[in-house]
């Protein structure tokens, strides 16, 4: 698998595309639209929303989150957990059948789980959607949010 640093939009943004710093929900953020990630069927329930990027989450108390950042909609943004295949959550066979399902080479992959946040009277919690990961293919920057068909995994799978 990928390292997920090859989807970052990076602090001082070079390359050829518009860099742009955006005031999210979660803080300020720099990106460049070279970097930009492409869901050709949107994300579930927005299938308007195509462009997104990768960008460190602002928040150094979070730094093992990573923000999605639309660019169809500078108002959404997602806290994600990135994914290794080697993890307690989703089994790596899995993820490998996606890829497969997918058409994404294993070297090519990025996997990251979107997080909710659950906040109670004295606590904040937090879980992610297990049953529907982001799956990036990062070569060709095209994403595709995988429905695992079978029901093994949580869409609130508590962290």
């Amino acid at each position: 698998m990928l390292h997920q640093s090859a989807l970052i939009t990076p602090g001082n943004p070079a390359g050829n595309g518009i860099v742009e710093n955006i005031k999210t929900r979660f803080g300020d953020v720099t990106i460049s639209t070279d970097k930009a990630l492409s869901f050709p069927r949107g994300l579930l329930g927005m299938p308007d929303k195509s462009r997104f990027v990768i960008a460190n989450f602002p928040n150094a108390k979070m730094q093992q989150f990573m923000l999605l950042q639309s660019l169809d909609d500078h108002g959404l943004s997602f806290i994600t957990l990135p994914l290794n295949t080697d993890n307690n959550i989703v089994a790596a066979e899995d993820i490998r059948n996606a890829c497969r399902d997918l058409q994404i080479p294993d070297t090519n992959l990025a996997t990251l789980l979107i997080v909710s946040v659950h906040r109670g009277f004295d606590q904040v919690r937090l879980s992610v959607n297990a049953r529907a990961p982001l799956i990036i293919d990062v070569e060709r920057r095209t994403g595709v949010q995988y429905v695992f068909p079978q029901d093994n995994y949580k869409v609130q799978h508590m962290l």
